[in-house]
């Protein structure tokens, strides 16, 4: 399945994410590739929310999208929202996906994701805890696709 992902970079955490996707220790141990390539490629609105694509069969087969990828995102990214990039019902899922031209006509308006974050990095002041806004999955037009990811959402509505 494709998701796009939107997200914001923790306070005080841009430096250490700048240097984690510089060495390649942004994703070390994902056994399915380098997870910064792709919020790389995102755009950035004013807001400083970040949009890429990414692909993803977590939900095929542990029921809830992305939770592998989460672990390392999490590090360094907040505000996370899942959405699926095209309406399930019509996506043939794994293998398909490596293949499918589905989300190649997506573009997000906003600027690099390298240029936005060198600047972040440059002026911001190190916090020693910023608080951390939970991920949230909001399915295909707002219809969460699993109990699980339904029940993700509610302990994070539960948290705040």
């Amino acid at each position: 399945m494709r998701y796009i992902l939107s997200a914001q970079v923790i306070p005080g955490k841009a430096a250490a994410l700048q240097r984690a996707l510089r060495d390649g220790s942004f994703s070390r141990g994902f056994p399915y590739g380098d997870l910064g390539e792709n919020v790389r490629e995102g755009k950035v609105d004013a807001d400083g929310t970040i949009r890429w694509v990414e692909t993803c069969y977590c939900r095929e087969y542990l029921n809830v999208a992305m939770v592998m990828e989460l672990e390392y995102l999490e590090r360094y990214l907040h505000r996370i929202t899942v959405t699926d990039a095209r309406d399930p019902r019509y996506c043939k899922g794994y293998p398909h996906c490596n293949d499918c031209l589905c989300t190649k006509t997506i573009r997000f308006d906003g600027r690099t994701f390298d240029s936005f974050l060198d600047e972040l990095a440059s002026r911001e002041r190190p916090r020693e805890s910023a608080t951390k806004i939970p991920t949230q999955w909001a399915g295909w037009r707002g219809k969460v696709q699993t109990e699980d990811e339904k029940q993700r959402n509610q302990n994070c509505e539960l948290a705040r």
